[in-house]
């Protein structure tokens, strides 16, 4: 791997970088704000410990950090019905693949105990799988079980609502909180 490494240009390089720094920045700051608003809003509060790793898995079926992926087509293909040409500009919706009813049984509700919510495609699969999803997943936990040990009876504002909201990267633009 140190010669692929090696064959990278210093403008490739400080590219590689960006995107490792900002994707460890914005995604897991969003994955952590997106347990906590439906935790709060669908829950009630914390979830017993045994459910805190699914719950972050089912939160990240729901709803996404980082919503879409743009990708470039490396072959032709068609894919029901629509011709897709090599080189051609694709965008994928990982949440709306998340919300794919014959898979994931009643979609939208967010439920800490689905059997199946760790087979999301948020983190992508193959060539292009997210390369700090373990670390992004430990930190989700990790923030949300300190945060509700810490804070007893915390809860949603029900005077300021929120909800997730962005096109690419989503997440409650504030949380805001009594205790």
């Amino acid at each position: 791997m140190l010669g692929a490494a090696a064959e990278l240009s210093q403008a490739e390089v400080v590219s590689n970088a960006a995107v490792m720094m900002f994707g460890g920045i914005e995604t897991t700051e969003g994955m952590i704000a997106n347990l906590v608003y439906h935790l709060l809003t669908y829950v009630g509060g914390p979830v017993e410990a045994s459910l805190y790793a699914n719950a972050v898995e089912e939160s990240l079926r729901l709803e996404p950090a980082a919503a879409v992926i743009d990708r470039y087509a490396t072959r032709d293909v068609e894919l029901d019905g629509a011709h897709i040409r090599e080189g051609d500009f694709v965008e994928i919706s990982l949440a709306g693949a998340n919300r794919d009813p014959s898979f994931f049984p009643d979609p939208g509700t967010f439920d800490v105990r689905r059997e199946n919510a760790r087979q999301h495609v948020t983190f992508a699969h193959g060539p292009h799988v997210c390369v700090g999803m373990h670390l992004a997943r430990l930190e989700t936990q990790t923030a949300a079980e300190r945060l509700f040990a810490r804070l007893p009876g915390l809860r949603l504002d029900p005077e300021r609502p929120t909800a997730p909201r962005g096109l690419v990267f989503r997440k409650p633009p504030t949380l805001d909180v009594l205790w």
